[in-house]
């Protein structure tokens, strides 16, 4: 109750470090790794043991976790198209108290811009209605249209075997009404 009417805020002070039995050995921890980076836990703890160290095998290993140096992280290069050239289009599957939905979900390329509406099931007469509406809320259709191999658009992919793409009829009518491209990516690779 007191501290609840004192006028000046708690502080609190960080702990000092708890001494370790590994503290003696760091230096010759750090000097291995700069040596030999990819040089693991086990064969460190070895060595270590070999010349006195009493600590266990996890200590070190949460320790050379810390200091081990890591090469730097590769920079993430965003994926650019210019305004109106591509959207993407995939449906999630979400499991919900009532059954489970279909999200079908339409990315611009350029803006990020979403459309999303959940359906009952992945049809193609779905797609196309779904496709229609994100037209309507994008005020417009891109160049192109990126799809997963989703089976309402692809009936089967033979690029490997040199012929291409065997595109559902009806859904390349649809594409060449509103005129715009369907791409299909290769499986697990968004390109």
């Amino acid at each position: 109750m007191d501290r609840d009417l004192d006028s000046e805020e708690v502080r609190y002070r960080a702990r000092p470090p708890v001494p370790t039995q590994l503290d003696p050995y760091k230096p010759i921890i750090q000097a291995r790794l700069e040596a030999f980076p990819l040089l693991t836990a086990q064969r460190l703890f070895e060595e270590l043991r070999s010349v006195g160290y009493p600590g266990g095998y996890t200590q070190l290993k949460e320790y050379v976790r810390q200091v081990r140096p890591h090469a730097p992280a590769d920079p993430v290069v965003r994926f650019e198209t210019p305004p109106g050239y591509q959207g993407q289009v995939d449906f999630g599957t979400f499991q919900l108290p009532w059954g489970r939905r279909h999200a079908l979900l339409v990315v611009l390329g350029y803006s990020r811009l979403l459309w999303m509406r959940f359906y009952a099931r992945q049809t193609l007469t779905t797609l196309i209605r779904g496709l229609e509406s994100a037209f309507e809320f994008f005020g417009g259709v891109p160049q192109e249209l990126l799809f997963d191999q989703m089976r309402a658009v692809v009936l089967s992919d033979e690029r490997l075997g040199g012929s291409g793409l065997i595109m559902n009829a009806e859904f390349v009518r649809f594409a060449a009404h509103w005129g715009f491209r369907a791409r299909a990516c290769r499986p697990y690779r968004p390109d």
